[in-house]
């Protein structure tokens, strides 16, 4: 019995020898197996990247077989395409592959890298030599391989092969527009590319392709718009309109779903492209509406649905909320927009009535959210509805021009929106913000500005033709003068005592400017124009300025 178990013992030590030296536990053929095996970094990064490079030979030279195989006759044209083709997609299915395994990814952009390279000459060729495919039909053979590229590229983490892709797929395509003259496959196909070179971005956190498919997303469409002025081109004028129009929604569809379905903040790209694109609208739009085949208003129209939208993503909850670039992003995208959309839709005068009424709007916003950016907005609108009217423009006659030429008309619009400029002034407004500073004050600023401008040149055109006949050749330029003078040095004193006011602490800033236009003001037209009477005048009015000016600055207490 003692006997069968040492047997027993000693076949098992001996079994165990056994595996032990299969699994390589032994440790003196262990350590000798890892050192034999182990190679230092150099030799091991030479091995690899040969082998790589050995790899894509064979794939290249198994697709020159093909090509010679078709070259020689031995198989049809078409057939031999479709094997090239057939050959491609299976370097891209290897690279789908490999990249699942993480020590095999540079294998994985290699085969991928063959895989486009292989496939996308082949498609120009069958579009231009072999005249396989017409150009729409080689566009969306294009646009299928493109797509089974970025999703290849997107599954498996592999940005290198995303941006091989984007850029051959925008090459190819311009070849093919070259050759086949597909005037509308082929932007739509850059559109539809970029715009998956954007959510790949998304969806992968990359950083860059969405630039580069921007790119050819932008160049179609504004190719587009140049040849539909060519009578070489059949393509209408309203064609680029709407595939940039289509571009547009599409984009900012996507910077939506970003920000407020995938809770993530806008950046330079979506700043960017939006302005690049709205611009390209545009220039498609003039042209459209040149041609005859499109009414501004329609395109006003849009802008207004389009700036709505805008507006009510930038006044969501978690968007006001935040305070962040999502908010500034869309209302400021909201503004451009409407203002856009209501100086096509409107009158120049409604326009200005309508930028007027927002203007009070963004003013009461302003200072129940607390928010500076909306008092910006209502800045930005006051300016608008200014230049829109024509009481700046007229403004500015009146304070500078001359006393013989055409004075400029009073016109009833020009007052209602001076009124509605110093409204603005008497509504509360945010006035301070951590995040912007001293600038917060800024909009308040422009504000005073625009109505000295506005307030002070309305008086002049309503006074100056009473006491200077001014407009024929009776007018009186030294009257003028003083007239202008005496408003200016009014404007100063005005400043100044709005600046006690904690409503208008930013007055402050702008009163000595003012007197220094008005000196500047003494040297250039005054003493050049003057009587002694109405010299006397002028420098009596600018001294007492300058006296209470000096004496409210200098007072410390603001008042309530």
């Amino acid at each position: 019995m003692q006997d069968r178990v040492a047997a027993l013992e000693s076949r098992l030590a001996a079994v165990e020898q056994r595996l032990n030296v299969l699994e390589g536990a032994q440790p003196g053929l262990s350590t000798s197996i890892e050192e034999a095996a182990t190679p230092n970094l150099g030799e091991g990064f030479l091995s690899n990247a040969s082998t790589l490079i050995g790899r894509v030979l064979l794939i290249f030279g198994g697709a020159y077989l093909l090509r010679a195989i078709t070259d020689l006759n031995f198989v049809p044209t078409a057939f031999g395409i479709l094997l090239g083709a057939s050959y491609a997609l299976l370097w891209l299915f290897m690279a789908y592959r490999k990249g699942g395994i993480e020590d095999q990814r540079a294998s994985a952009m290699f085969y991928g890298g063959a895989s486009v390279f292989l496939a996308l000459p082949l498609l120009a060729e069958a579009v231009t030599r072999f005249a396989l495919l017409s150009g729409r039909q080689g566009v969306i053979a294009l646009a299928l391989f493109c797509v089974l590229a970025l999703l290849v590229a997107v599954a498996r983490n592999l940005r290198s092969l995303g941006w091989l892709v984007i850029a051959g797929g925008i090459a190819t395509a311009f070849v093919v527009l070259n050759a086949s003259r597909a005037a509308v496959a082929v932007p739509a196909f850059l559109v539809f590319l970029g715009l998956g070179s954007l959510w790949a971005v998304y969806v992968r956190e990359w950083i860059g392709p969405q630039w580069l498919g921007a790119l050819g997303a932008n160049a179609g469409v504004v190719v587009l718009v140049l040849i539909s002025t060519s009578d070489q081109w059949p393509v209408e004028p309203l064609t680029p309109f709407l595939m940039s129009a289509v571009l547009l929604i599409t984009y900012l569809v996507s910077f939506a779903l970003r920000s407020h379905v995938r809770g993530r903040s806008v950046g330079m790209f979506e700043t960017s492209q939006t302005v690049l694109v709205a611009g390209i609208v545009f220039w498609a739009a003039s042209g459209a509406a040149q041609a005859g085949q499109l009414a501004l208003a329609t395109v006003g129209a849009g802008c207004l649905v389009l700036g709505a939208s805008a507006y009510s993503l930038a006044f969501t909850p978690k968007t006001r909320s935040a305070r962040g670039r999502n908010f500034y992003f869309h209302s400021t995208l909201g503004l451009a927009l409407v203002v856009a959309g209501t100086a096509l839709v409107m009158s120049p005068a409604m326009a200005a009535a309508a930028w007027s009424l927002m203007a009070l709007t963004m003013a009461w916003f302003s200072g129940r959210l607390g928010r500076v950016a909306l008092s910006l907005q209502c800045t930005f609108l006051l300016v608008a509805a200014g230049v829109g009217s024509g009481i700046l423009a007229t403004g500015l006659g009146a304070l500078v021009g001359e006393a013989s030429a055409l004075w400029p008309p009073l016109v009833p619009w020009h007052l209602v929106v001076a009124l509605t400029t110093v409204a603005c002034l008497f509504i509360p407004v945010a006035q301070h913000s951590d995040r912007w500073g001293v600038l917060s004050g800024v909009p308040q600023l422009i504000v005073l500005a625009l109505s000295v401008w506005e307030v002070g040149g309305l008086m002049v055109v309503f006074l100056a033709p009473a006491l200077a006949a001014v407009g024929g050749a009776d007018a009186n330029p030294a009257i003028l003068a003083a007239l202008r003078t005496a408003i200016l040095s009014a404007a100063s004193v005005t400043l100044a005592l709005s600046s006690r006011f904690k409503r208008w602490p930013e007055a402050r800033w702008l009163v000595y400017p003012v007197l220094l236009m008005v000196g500047v003001k003494l040297l250039l037209e005054d003493f050049p124009n003057g009587q002694p009477a109405t010299l006397f005048v002028a420098l009596a009015l600018v001294g007492s300025a300058l006296l209470l000016v000096a004496k409210l600055l200098s007072r410390d207490q603001i008042e309530e």
